[in-house]
């Protein structure tokens, strides 16, 4: 169940990632605008997605809660190495971005498998 629940919210945020890690590293200036409470709405959303699939797919609550802990550990190694590390924003600001998207995605996933659970 976590890996179905998974797979394709993980495929789709190593994506999406990808991508962001890309154009900022093409185009510096982007820094300003991809701020985390822009992204806030695309992590927010992978969050609810993963939460509200862990419990169609038959998990409990808690089950999603921890479905989220692990999704929510990407924006964290990303945001510290690639943004913080390798673009050179610094470790405390890619650190801080990290953990605002760890945050995110685990209120989504909250939110997510909330709504699932009262259909």
């Amino acid at each position: 169940m976590f890996v179905k629940a998974l797979r394709w919210p993980v495929i789709g945020l190593v994506i999406t990632g990808g991508v962001h890690f890309i154009v900022e590293a093409i185009w510096p200036e982007l820094k300003d605008i991809f701020v985390p409470p822009v992204l806030a709405g695309v992590l927010l959303g992978y969050g609810i997605w993963l939460g509200y699939k862990m419990i169609q797919f038959g998990g409990t609550y808690f089950q999603a809660i921890v479905a989220a802990v692990v999704l929510g550990l990407l924006p964290i190694i990303l945001d510290t190495f690639g943004f913080g590390m390798i673009l050179g924003r610094g470790i405390q600001a890619g650190m801080l971005a990290g953990i605002f998207g760890f945050c995110m995605i685990l209120w989504g996933g909250l939110l997510g498998a909330g709504v699932a659970l009262s259909r």
